[in-house]
Parts: structure tokens; sequence; C-alpha cells
């Protein structure tokens, strides 16, 4: 005997073969082959720009640390600065080794 869902197949087969009919089924079937596709195109589209985004959160990261560790290798105090602050500090004091070579 059929198992269930086996017997909804063949009972969705058949509705479709009454309702569009033998001529239709090949257009049909490429139809919903375009459309998976597109899907899936999209999906591994979205995917890829996660990716991408994630390497770039990453790539700021370990530049923030390494900023970090520099400013603190030449005494620059850290706390409450904002990454832009801190970076002209570490300007400011590489300008002032220079200058006194």
């Amino acid at each position: 005997m059929l198992d269930l869902p086996t017997l909804a197949l063949i009972v969705i087969a058949i509705a479709i073969l009454l309702i569009w009919g033998p001529s239709k089924l090949p257009s049909l079937a490429r139809a919903i082959g375009q459309a998976i596709h597109e899907f899936k195109k999209g999906t591994r589209g979205i995917i890829e720009e996660e990716e991408s985004q994630d390497k770039t959160r990453k790539t700021s990261l370990n530049d923030k640390e390494k900023i970090l560790e520099i400013a603190k290798k030449l005494g620059i105090d850290t706390t409450g600065k904002s990454l832009d602050e801190i970076i002209a500090e570490i300007e400011n004091k590489l300008s002032q080794v220079q200058t006194s070579k």
C-alpha cells in the first residue's frame, strides 16, 4: 500500500495535469525551475554580501587593536578618546620624535 506522502504527491500531480494539461506542463516546469534558480541566486548574493561585511568588520577591529597597541607603546592614554583622537595623538607624538632627531 502507498504511504501518505506518496499518495499526496500523486494526487497533486494529477490535479496539476488536469488544471494545465499535458501541453503546458513543460513550460510550467521551466518557469518553476527558473524561479527556483533566481531564488537561489538571490540567496547566494545575500550570503556573499554578509560575508563581505563580516570581513570588513574583522579588518576594522584588527586595525583598531593595532592602533590602540601603538598608542600604548607610545605612552598615550586612550581612555575616553575616539579612534580619530588617538590617531591624531599618535601622529603628533611621531612628528615630535622625528623633529627631535
